[in-house]
């Protein structure tokens, strides 16, 4: 089992054996060894239902140099517990910053979705969920689908 020094010695090696050359120098991706302590913190919180604590942490994490392949799925999550947190801005924010990051992360397409729908705005709701779906056929995607649909429909009836 490696030990944080041995994990930091590894990653330390990889780096170097990548520079091979000033042209290559410049092409140098960062590989992060270990664990983020905020992001273990934030999701720990958020399994227990701390959600105040868990977008502390979660925040933290994303301001932090923790690199893009870890910087997505953060700020999706951030956006779900600021969106269950009731914080639907702030919840917006953090998706539209992971969708900036990678468009293809379907998640969080699917978590803002949630927040277009809690504001009511069917017609982004269903743009993102389709999204999700295509990017990735699952089933939370088109569940997403089916209950929005079923919500506009329970919506019409009523207004009638």
């Amino acid at each position: 089992m490696f030990t944080f020094s041995k994990a930091l010695t590894v990653g330390a090696l990889l780096t170097l054996a990548s520079f091979g050359g000033s042209a290559q120098a410049q092409s140098v991706k960062t590989i992060y060894v270990g664990t983020d302590i905020n992001i273990e913190r934030g999701m720990r919180a958020l399994r227990s239902g701390d959600l105040d604590t868990a977008a502390r942490y979660l925040r933290r994490a994303a301001r932090a140099d923790i690199g893009a392949d870890r910087l997505v799925p953060v700020l999706s999550n951030l956006c779900a517990v600021d969106y269950a947190r009731g914080n639907l801005d702030a919840a917006e924010e953090a998706c539209n910053s992971a969708i900036s990051e990678d468009k293809t992360f379907w998640r969080a397409y699917v978590n803002r979705g949630n927040v277009y729908k809690a504001r009511s705005d069917y017609d982004k709701a269903e743009a993102d969920y389709s999204q999700a779906a295509h990017l990735d056929d699952n089933e939370l995607a088109q569940l997403a689908l089916v209950n929005l649909k079923a919500d506009r429909d329970r919506l019409l009836a009523n207004a009638q």
